[in-house]
């Protein structure tokens, strides 16, 4: 599931500089709102619903973030 959930972060974001270490998402511009829509609407075709606006943003700053929240959503 973490690979799937990378792949995804990667195709969505354009960059594999979304899997280095210490990367803020959110700050850096990687995961801007194109992007994230992007993310979500793949996560959903794995059949992973998230609603952002029931979630704390800040889950979405790190990969390992969105692995653990996806991890808490299923």
């Amino acid at each position: 599931m973490e690979q799937l959930i990378k792949d995804i972060l990667v195709d969505a974001c354009g960059s594999e500089q979304v899997l280095e270490d210490g990367v803020d998402l959110l700050d850096s511009g990687l995961l801007d709102s194109l992007a994230f829509i992007n993310l979500l609407m793949a996560l959903e075709d794995e059949g992973i619903d998230i609603q952002p606006t029931q979630v704390d943003r800040n889950c979405f700053r790190t990969v390992e973030g969105i692995i653990d929240l996806v991890k808490k959503l299923q």
